[in-house]
């Protein structure tokens, strides 16, 4: 017996699902990529290291500030480049509000439908006005943060290696700050809308990778933390990571697939609440608190409720950040010159190597250079969170088809996309 999805629909890129089941057991269940493979990495080679970052941040529409960010920290570590501690503060603002307008994206326009028995979002819409209304603000709130900091909401301009071009204006923040509240009980009506669904009855152990901090739920930096199935817990660091992890090439997709140890992992919300669900925020951790749930969870079509809660804990702590960069907000002295300087050759005057990972909505994302002397970018890798767990999916689907096979046809191609749409995969990152 042969299951096929052509064209998954409400999600970034083109994918296609096809499964082999043989007198009952699953042979095989693919997502196969249907774009080709981009060759970001390649076209990077041989160029000025400082157009990276701007470069990176095209392979995502939707998520460009992660690209941007990562790329930017793994050249600084290369070149032993600190920014300021208000850059730090600004970046991290950058981030969280990606991860607000992705989460809402894709929480209330891609899959909730899934879960409401609606083939449209469309239909979604007209059932639930309030809830559209409140999440489009939720999402205009966090793009306008990206904007005022990064120059623009999408592909921002703003920030590169060293620091920022500009920095917003304080009059910016405060107005920002003043619709705060506004927005959080935008936020909070698309979470209760969440908590009405009904989450698929399935579980399969496997491990969680996310970024670690011991003092903060980690998103703009941190060491890699491992959570394996049997109850194991590793820390690495994120420098390390692509020692551990091993992108592997299919051949009916064009986009990778990662392995740690030869086994899939999974990266995103729910990997990040598994691994750090104690340092959320006083909102969010209240909201997980009232869902009881039993840490490690391992139900994947949660993750879209751990989207849910990471809004609230994002908006939690940009709102910490804008009231902290309003009240303080400084002129970066020297900042010009530092840039002017880094600008033209290796500063270093050698070969140098960075390497870091940043949270992206989606998961962790690693980025890696390889610089020679004259500022020239020599070796490039990039690994997308959606590469990272495309294996890890399709094991999924894999033991959840046997669950599906006595429902008429119509019926288990909802399921079917509904678990792929939980990933919230991004097929164009995947295929950098």
């Amino acid at each position: 017996m042969k299951i096929q999805i052509n064209h998954i629909a409400k999600m970034e890129g083109h994918a296609d699902f096809v499964a082999e089941i043989l007198r009952g057991d699953v042979q095989s269940a693919k997502i196969m990529t249907t774009e080709g493979a981009r060759l970001i990495e390649g076209i990077l080679i041989g160029r000025h290291f400082s157009e990276a970052p701007i470069i990176t941040s095209r392979i995502c529409g939707i998520c460009p500030v992660v690209h941007k960010l990562s790329s930017i920290k793994a050249i600084e570590n290369g070149l032993q480049i600190k920014p300021s501690q208000q850059t730090v503060k600004l970046r991290k603002l950058l981030e969280l509000a990606q991860i607000i307008h992705s989460h809402a994206l894709h929480l209330f326009f891609l899959s909730l439908a899934d879960f409401f028995d609606l083939e449209s979002d469309l239909q979604l819409i007209k059932k639930y006005p309030k809830e559209t209304d409140s999440a489009i603000k939720t999402r205009d709130w966090a793009l306008k943060i990206i904007e005022i900091i990064g120059g623009r909401a999408v592909h921002p301009i703003a920030c590169e290696v060293g620091g920022f071009k500009i920095l917003p204006q304080i009059s910016e923040l405060k107005n920002l700050n003043s619709q705060y509240q506004t927005v959080l009980k935008d936020a909070l009506v698309l979470v209760n809308l969440v908590t009405k669904i009904k989450i698929p009855d399935f579980q399969r152990p496997t491990t969680y990778i996310s970024l670690t901090d011991d003092k903060e739920y980690a998103i703009y930096h941190g060491d890699i933390k491992i959570h394996s199935a049997d109850g194991k817990i590793k820390i690495i660091k994120a420098a390390d990571f692509t020692k551990n992890i091993k992108e592997i090439e299919e051949p009916y997709r064009a986009a990778k697939s990662a392995r740690l140890n030869g086994r899939p992992f999974m990266v995103g919300a729910l990997a990040r609440l598994n691994n750090n669900h104690s340092q959320l925020n006083h909102l969010a951790k209240g909201i997980l608190k009232s869902w009881r749930w039993d840490f490690p969870e391992y139900n994947p079509f949660k993750n879209i409720l751990g989207q849910a809660v990471e809004i609230i804990h994002c908006l939690e702590e940009a709102q910490k950040l804008i009231v902290d960069l309003a009240d303080n907000l400084q002129p970066e002295k020297g900042l010009g010159e530092k840039l002017n300087l880094i600008a033209g050759a290796n500063p270093l005057g050698r070969e140098v190597a960075g390497a870091d990972a940043i949270e992206a909505p989606r998961g962790t994302l690693y980025h890696y250079y390889k610089i020679d002397k004259n500022g020239y970018i020599r070796d490039c890798q990039i690994i997308t969170p959606t590469v990272s767990y495309l294996k890890n999916l399709e094991e999924d689907l894999a033991a959840y088809l046997p669950d599906l096979m006595k429902l008429p046809p119509p019926k288990r191609s909802i399921k079917i996309r509904a678990l792929i749409r939980a990933y919230d995969p991004c097929i164009a990152c995947a295929t950098h």
